[in-house]
């Protein structure tokens, strides 16, 4: 695989020299260079986009868009080469899966002008996006009792920086997220909601269906019906499509419980006139631009007590900094039998910013490749979600620690959501009230404080505002692109609100056209990612963190184990952590289980939250529909048929289409 190799990454296989034969021998031959050279294309990326992230240059920006094109082609070579050799002799299950996980992944496919096609489009979906901004909102101009379902914003959006009475217009979204964490005011939220979609829909429609063109052409070459088929290849289920909504029926009751006691909440909040009492809710007062986490809205629902107890308040008084809340983190996984941080990642980490240098803040964790070099890059703040972050991102760096002698292909998890399933397992543990009160960052057993019944709630409702919603958004937003990439983007913003009414109960806050395109407004959909990885990582995370509490012989509702200082619970992580990917999802999973299962399963998740859910059936006895009832108004804000005149007959026709839709989808 030398430099000359590039000039074949384009070549039909039929032009390309098979350097391997068809014997066993030869294919070990191909997988041993690659593995070595993989790994060292991997090292040279890792390092090029450490040092754009922690020093944000142009110089940087350039070395490592080099090294990610230069990664790119290789990939590419790889694939090609992998082609040319005749497996099917291979009796070896392991040289077969190293193969497979070569082969089922890319776009390599594509001709060179059209794969070069697809990385420009990309790179356009990308930087739009990244550079998409938005005018402050008018405060002037709108007031809270200015809302009707027809509002659109009531200035121009412009992605020029112009001054106005309000500022300067240069939000972008992390600007805009924040305002949406913190905001209660309607007409702002309703403004910045829908001022970021059509900054980023409409620009990016056009060229995010030539997209769509593009990755179904290479998914059909590499043996695929589309790109949503070789998406789902990834998690090794033929019947994947329908996994997924069969896991969702199981959540969908207690969704409905959690949504209907936020829905009486935010009508107290907002006002009838905003949210009807009995039905779907407008996707803007959330507390987040995608309707995928509540729990910013938490302080509008909350029971019992307001002094909930504050833990940041608590590690500040204790003297915790960046450099001690990595230290606890470390000492929850050696409590665990398992390694601790190498030399290395003290030194090379980064886990405070810089008052020096420009550097990107967004937390991550790096493995370099070379079985030493482990690192995180975090701007620590004194929070307790900071120090969540913490043990989660060391919970990755020791999947990268425990998988590293196995072969490069094998450096992950067996289907994408396993890195994510694991750290959130360890989050679970370590940001209950049982485990904070044991290293004294609660005062009191939240178990036996007086008028402390409501703290256990409280925890669950806040975990499951996160939670449950992400469940909700990843399933709606990958049935969505998936019916992109299987029938084409006719009619894509009608289909997008459609599955957000059906699985979410959520509408626009206005009426949306087939104009827009507010998929658009989500970076993961126009950047290639998928994130279907949430949906059964959330799942995941519960029956993993449900095993290591069994073998901890833990006695108690699930929600209030804590795995510190179990070795038990830190043998069940190593198996896990040790098969990288070299298992396929069913067989890790009967592994870890011990062989009670091979199927990922909803029953951890339930059993966690069965305390809300009986608690929120009383809260919710009084109501008169638990989940949401829809109405010609709702479908109408997504279902517009411009050529019929009449408002009553034009939702008429459009709840047609609408039940028609639904029949369809659900197979009747």
């Amino acid at each position: 695989m030398d430099g000359s190799a590039f000039d074949y990454i384009f070549a039909p296989p039929s032009l390309l020299q098979q350097p391997y034969g068809n014997n066993q021998e030869e294919a070990i031959q191909f997988l041993h260079e690659y593995d070595r050279e993989a790994s060292e294309m991997c090292n040279r990326l890792a390092s090029s986009e450490w040092r754009f992230e922690t020093n944000t240059t142009d110089f940087n920006r350039r070395r490592m868009k080099e090294q990610q094109s230069l990664a790119s082609k290789f990939a590419c070579i790889s694939w090609r080469k992998a082609t040319s050799i005749n497996t099917g002799f291979t009796i070896d299950g392991n040289i077969r899966r190293q193969f497979d996980r070569i082969l089922r992944q890319g776009h390599c496919g594509l001709g060179e002008v059209k794969y070069l096609e697809l990385q420009h489009v990309l790179n356009l979906l990308k930087d739009n996006y990244n550079n998409a901004k938005i005018c402050p909102f008018p405060n002037n101009r709108l007031t809270e009792n200015t809302y009707t379902p027809s509002n659109l914003y009531p200035i121009p959006i412009t992605n020029n920086y112009v001054k106005t009475t309000t500022g300067y217009c240069g939000l972008k979204i992390n600007d805009l997220t924040k305002i949406m964490e913190n905001s209660k005011i309607e007409a702002e939220l309703r403004y910045i909601w829908t001022a970021w979609r059509d900054v980023t829909g409409p620009p990016l429609r056009n060229t995010f269906m030539r997209y769509v063109d593009l990755v179904n052409q290479a998914a059909r070459i590499h043996g695929f019906r589309d790109a949503g088929e070789q998406a789902r290849s990834l998690y090794e289920d033929p019947n994947f499509y329908f996994t997924v909504q069969d896991l969702w029926h199981n959540i969908q009751p207690l969704y409905k419980q959690l949504f209907t006691f936020v829905r009486r909440a935010l009508v107290r909040f907002y006002g009838p006139q905003i949210i009807r009492p009995d039905g779907p809710i407008p996707a803007h007062v959330f507390g987040n631009m995608w309707a995928q986490n509540w729990q910013n809205i938490f302080d509008l629902i909350k029971p019992g007590r307001k002094d909930t107890p504050n833990v940041t308040s608590e590690m500040i008084r204790q003297g915790y900094n960046a450099v001690r809340i990595f230290q606890a983190a470390e000492e929850f996984f050696t409590s665990m039998g398992l390694p601790p941080m190498s030399a290395e990642f003290w030194r090379n980490s980064v886990i405070q910013k810089s008052n020096e240098i420009y550097m990107q803040c967004s937390t991550s964790t790096w493995d370099f490749c070379n079985n030493i070099d482990f690192r995180v890059k975090q701007c620590t703040e004194v929070t307790l979600e900071d120090y969540i972050n913490a043990h989660k991102e060391l919970a990755h760096i020791q999947y990268f620690m425990h998988y590293a002698s196995q072969p490069h292909i094998f450096h992950d998890g067996p289907n994408p959501a396993f890195h994510e399933a694991i750290s959130n397992s360890i989050a679970l543990s370590i940001s209950n009230p049982v485990h904070l009160q044991r290293i004294g960052l609660l005062a009191k057993s939240f178990e036996t404080e007086s008028g402390n019944a409501m703290v256990s709630i409280e925890y669950l409702l806040f975990i499951a505002l996160k939670k449950l919603p992400l469940l909700a958004f990843s399933l709606t937003l990958e049935r969505w692109r998936w019916h992109i990439f299987e029938k084409g983007p006719v009619g894509m913003n009608r289909r997008w609100w459609e599955l957000h009414l059906r699985y979410m109960g959520i509408i626009p806050p206005l009426i949306r056209q087939n104009e827009h395109f507010d998929a658009g407004s989500k970076y993961h959909v126009i950047a290639d990612e998928e994130y279907i990885k949430y949906f059964i990582a959330t799942i995941l995370e519960f029956q993993i963190y449900s095993e290591m509490c069994s073998v901890s012989n833990h006695v108690g509702p699930l929600h209030t184990c804590d795995v510190y200082r179990s070795r038990e619970a830190g043998r069940i992580l190593v198996d896990l952590m040790n098969n990288g990917a070299s298992l396929s999802t069913d067989q890790l999973i009967k592994f870890f289980t011990k062989g009670k299962t091979s199927k990922i399963s909803t029953d951890a998740l339930l059993e966690y939250f069965q305390p809300l859910k009986a608690w929120l059936e009383i809260q919710n006895r009084d109501e008169n529909v638990i989940g949401w009832n829809s109405n010609l108004d709702d479908v109408g804000l997504f279902q517009m048929l411009k050529s019929c005149a009449n408002k009553k007959i034009n939702y008429m026709v459009s709840s047609i289409v609408y039940i028609i839709n639904l029949i369809i989808m659900f197979n009747l």
